[in-house]
């Protein structure tokens, strides 16, 4: 006898359950809301030392059972990229929007169809500066699309990422490029190793200035000039 089989169909696949608006958060210690992807999907360019050293090692031992299906959400937003949605919620909310952080978790350019997605977001909010640390000029195809954006957008901060096993070449092409940089990895290299320029040594990380990050003037937000920043070991 043949069994009766119970077909479910969902005719709402089609739609994205969750929004870049929806997976936003407020991260207090820097002080502005920040938007994320998961690290598997996207931290593609990372370097050995980034990949043994980050900050979400730790976490994703304590938390990974309420951190994977977050970045199950995340990276469905990321990629569903509803910049409207994001720029009527970020009209919405109390705290300061004035500056938002991409990523603090995971890569904003995986790849190239990354920097339309950003570009999305800059030209839907033009009132927020988005900052954007990243190890995507490690790929120089991507990264000859990526640096163009900020001739095209006076609302984003784009930072090289660097850590100590990146190289003299790696410091001379930044200064080449006048590219600023964000340092991490080594308390006591405090200078350009190129310019010998003395770097800008993060509030946040050395004063442990929480939030300090959504009103500094002399660091990662600066665009009149090419700027270091040492972010202190923690």
């Amino acid at each position: 006898m043949n069994k009766k089989v119970k077909l479910i169909v969902n005719l709402d696949t089609h739609k994205t359950r969750h929004q870049l608006a929806d997976v936003m958060r407020w991260t207090k210690d820097i002080g502005m809301f920040t938007l994320d992807r998961s690290r598997e999907d996207s931290c593609i360019h990372k370097t050995d030392f980034c990949d043994t050293t980050c900050f979400n090692n730790k976490l994703e031992i304590a938390f990974k059972h309420a951190i994977e299906p977050k970045d199950i959400k995340n990276d469905e937003a990321w990629y569903n990229n509803d910049t409207k949605g994001l720029a009527k919620a970020l009209s919405r909310k109390r705290n300061q929007t004035s500056r938002v952080r991409l990523m603090s978790r995971g890569e904003a350019f995986k790849d190239i169809t990354d920097t339309v997605r950003v570009m999305r977001i800059l030209r839907d909010n033009p009132d927020s500066i988005f900052w954007i640390p990243t190890r995507a000029w490690r790929d120089k195809e991507l990264w000859d699309k990526i640096k163009d954006i900020p001739k095209l957008f006076n609302n984003v901060r784009i930072l090289w990422s660097f850590d100590p096993s990146n190289s003299i070449s790696d410091w001379k092409l930044s200064v080449d490029s006048g590219q600023s940089v964000m340092f991490y990895g080594d308390d006591e290299l405090l200078s350009d190793p190129v310019t010998k320029e003395r770097m800008f040594k993060c509030p946040k990380t050395h004063k442990k200035l929480d939030g300090h990050c959504n009103i500094c003037k002399g660091g990662c937000f600066r665009a009149d000039k090419r700027v270091i920043v040492h972010l202190k070991q923690h």
